[in-house]
């Protein structure tokens, strides 16, 4: 099994992040198995030791560690993707800075300025180069012969290689997956094997793809952009993109990390609590033997008193006879005797009384017990702790699992504020005024409607035809609370509704309409004193969850838990990390405080039940 993407995954990775080209990057998170980009539309970027693609596998994240890197590109849009050699190292434009990933051992990740390093994930000096911050950036050397750049060198190291398919793993570079493929698709021929090569990079480079995952013994052993005839597998599964495919490989791997970065505290504190028990347990054991052989001949010496009483006497005396009890040894500089009865041997004074010899053994015995029956309570107590720890770990790793989530491909009214009015009315709204601008000229048709809080600075709700007034009602209090008036902290304010033929961007002669601004030809309808309240909710569509915000009276048709919030004075990140502790949904903070109109205040939690997600494209789909 593969541990990283090889050369040919990564030229085929790369084509398929040359799609966000033109997109900006909206976040930047650390996560445990590297770097996560977050770009507009809602796409993500994963960097780490094992793979550089595209990912919609989201797990737990944090904004920490990545201050720098996101001060440097975020905001920045994505201007080239490319491969500088035949090598695992990819290199991404961001404005003036190139950031590049080395997909090598070790892994780094550097962002390049004018030439010089200005971050990276971790400091490299060894005797081919040195990576630091501030420094000029010099690229890994080649300890191989780029089979690209130098064809006839390359063709002349085949021609002598004793194993060919040896020489394109090690001599060319290409690893073992991709020597295995190419030999067999050159049935070995040094010339052949180079031609092979050549015809693969150009196949994954124009995006002539069909990514598979191979799986042997219910595991997936390896994923390839292209179909390879050098993999023997029990099944296969083919996706529509690489990323899937890699995502489908790597998840279980980037999963394990994720668990072990989370659980390393309490793995440390498992082990020393397993230690101590095995140690405990041994020690009770021993202890309990102790007392039971101690009791055992303190009774059979009891029973023999007198016969032992006689038989230090006569040591004592110097007598010589043959007594039931055998005297071993005598020990006269110490004075101590030992001694044998029915097999057991055992030592005694000659200057004590035996009776008081006896007693201590019995002592002892005691002793050996009470030191069982603590260490067996001690023990007990460890091994309740022990069950918390598991416990505890077990949660731990439940919640890696939850957090996991997979990210939405969106559908293209997601892109801005949304819902289903009463009547399964869609209806869409601008998140700034290049989206009003957006939403007007692309989607008001003349017999559509528009609503606008009547107060400068709201967003521009485009909705299809509807005479119910519930949906009317509802279509206002989306516009109201998408308005500056939900930031001034006003709970009410007028709203006007016109027809899409009344709205246009033609200002009257001389004068000026700023982007976003609109002209409203003809009469407006008003509804005054809307109500500005939000219900703010969550939704699982198979894995997917989003994030939805509508009017409370339509939540409940399109997600599984909301919440109801009102002007207030919480902050918006603080109101999203509450609602988010609440569901167990840390990773949506972020698309929380998306949907937050301003500052809140959380009032009624409820449950819905959701239509499908099927459903709600579908209304969209007659737009």
């Amino acid at each position: 099994m593969k541990t990283s993407l090889t050369v040919i995954d990564l030229y085929a990775s790369a084509r398929e992040i040359a799609g966000l080209v033109g997109r900006r990057v909206e976040n930047i998170y650390t996560v445990s198995s590297g770097y996560l980009f977050k770009f507009s539309g809602g796409v993500y970027l994963i960097i780490n030791e094992a793979r550089a693609s595209l990912t919609g596998m989201i797990g737990e994240r944090d904004s920490r560690g990545a201050e720098t890197l996101r001060g440097l590109i975020r905001d920045e849009k994505l201007t080239d993707v490319h491969l500088p050699r035949f090598d695992k190292v990819l290199v991404l434009r961001f404005g003036g800075v190139e950031l590049i990933a080395e997909l090598l051992k070790p892994f780094n990740l550097i962002a390049v300025r004018d030439g010089r390093v200005v971050w990276l994930y971790r400091r490299y000096r060894g005797k081919d180069r040195e990576v630091k911050a501030g420094a000029p950036y010099t690229p890994p050397p080649m300890p191989y012969v780029d089979p690209l750049a130098k064809a006839e060198e390359a063709v002349e190291v085949l021609r002598r290689a004793h194993d060919v398919k040896r020489a394109l793993s090690r001599e060319l570079g290409l690893g073992p997956e991709v020597a295995e493929e190419v030999y067999a698709r050159s049935s070995g021929d040094a010339e052949n094997a180079l031609r092979a090569l050549r015809d693969l990079v150009e196949e994954v480079s124009r995006g002539q793809l069909r990514p598979t995952v191979y799986i042997a013994g219910g595991v997936p052993v390896t994923a390839a952009p292209v179909k390879y005839i050098s993999i023997k597998a029990d099944l296969e599964e083919e996706y529509d993109a690489f990323w899937k495919a890699l995502d489908r490989y790597f998840a279980d791997v980037e999963l394990r990390k994720a668990v072990e970065l989370k659980t390393a505290g309490l793995r440390a504190k498992r082990a020393k609590l397993e230690q101590s028990i095995a140690k405990l347990r041994s020690e009770m054991q021993e202890y309990r033997r102790r007392s039971e052989e101690l009791y055992s001949l303190a009774k059979t010496l009891l029973s023999l008193k007198y016969e032992l009483e006689e038989a230090v006497q006569m040591v004592l005396r110097n007598e010589a006879r043959e007594p039931s009890i055998r005297i071993l040894d005598v020990n006269r500089a110490n004075r101590e005797i030992t001694a044998e009865y029915s097999g057991q041997r055992f030592k005694l004074r000659l200057d004590r009384p035996v009776g008081r010899q006896i007693e201590d053994m019995f002592e002892e015995a005691k002793d050996y017990a009470r030191r069982a029956a603590k260490a067996e309570e001690v023990l007990k107590r460890l091994e309740e702790e022990l069950a918390q720890v598991e416990g505890e770990h077990a949660e731990a790793e439940r919640e890696v699992m939850e957090r996991m989530r997979r990210a939405a491909e969106r559908a293209w009214f997601e892109k801005f504020r949304w819902f289903l009015a009463l009547g399964r009315v869609p209806a869409i709204g601008g998140r700034d005024a290049s989206q009003n601008e957006a939403a007007v000229r692309r989607y008001l048709k003349e017999d559509y409607l528009f609503f606008h809080a009547d107060v400068p600075g709201a967003s521009a709700v485009v909705a299809k035809p509807t005479q119910d007034e519930a949906a009317l009602l509802e279509l206002a209090q989306f516009a109201a609370s998408y308005s500056r008036a939900w930031r001034a902290g006003i709970h009410a304010v007028d709203v006007f509704y016109v027809s899409g033929r009344q709205v246009s961007k033609q200002p009257p002669s001389g004068e000026y309409l700023a982007r976003g601004s609109f002209m409203i030809y003809g009469s407006k309808n008003y509804i005054r004193h809307v109500r500005l309240e939000l219900a703010v909710g969550v939704r699982d569509d198979g894995g997917v969850r989003r994030v939805v915000a509508a009017p409370p009276k339509s939540i409940a048709a399109l997600a599984e838990r909301y919440v109801v919030i009102t002007p207030g004075s919480g902050e918006k990140s603080r109101v999203a990390k509450e609602i988010a502790r609440r569901w167990k949904a840390e990773q949506l903070v972020d698309d929380l405080i998306a949907a937050l109109p301003g500052p809140s205040a959380i009032g009624e939690w409820g449950s819905g039940q959701p239509i499908g997600w099927d459903e709600i494209k579908a209304a969209f789909s007659t737009w």
